[in-house]
């Protein structure tokens, strides 16, 4: 019963100290961690620029130490890409998009395929653009994709030649990542 009692008191203690209420607003928790300090919102930040900047000083930190760290690996075939090559696919893409399709900010870009090599630089390239991204499994019925589709009303969508069957007509169009056309193929 002892020990109990003191387990009791011991989780009661910590319990108060994670939960520390913020003394000016009692509905405001503060945290235990130190501050970490975020960029004002004069300066936005988007995720693909915040991870990007990640891998670049990364990058550059691998590249001067005399090497270029490994970012993906393809399991079927034991092909490679590194940091910096990732970011140039990025780039390449990007701009590869922006110069043959009329994209704007916010529009929605429609993603179905299997996970893939470069599907992580189509993800990044397409967020770098400020496209929305809108993933669904190849798996799924095409009444399921056809209400997906409904939901997010993309512009654009990417698919695999064996996926983009499932796909209605959209207003850029499908783009076939295995075509040999395809900057990713």
């Amino acid at each position: 019963m002892f020990f109990a009692n003191q387990t009791l008191e011991k989780l009661e203690m910590i319990f108060r100290k994670i939960n520390s209420v913020n003394q000016t607003d009692p509905k405001t928790f503060d945290s235990l961690r130190p501050h970490v300090p975020v960029s004002p919102p004069s300066q936005p930040l988007s995720l693909p620029q915040y991870a990007l900047s990640l891998f670049h000083s990364s990058s550059h930190a691998s590249a001067t130490a005399g090497g270029d760290t490994t970012f993906i690996v393809d399991a079927a075939n034991g092909n490679t890409l590194s940091y910096s090559q990732f970011i140039a696919q990025i780039y390449s893409l990007a701009y590869s998009m922006k110069k043959n399709f009329s994209l704007s900010r916010n529009d929605v870009a429609f993603i179905l395929s299997p996970s893939s090599f470069h599907v992580p630089s189509l993800y990044f390239a397409l967020m770098s653009l400020g496209i929305v991204v809108s993933p669904a499994t190849p798996l799924g019925s095409e009444s399921e994709i056809t209400h997906q589709v409904k939901l997010s009303k993309p512009v654009i969508a990417f698919a695999t030649s064996k996926t983009s069957s499932k796909l209605p007509s959209l207003k850029l169009g499908t783009v076939l990542l295995d075509s040999p056309s395809s900057s990713l193929s």
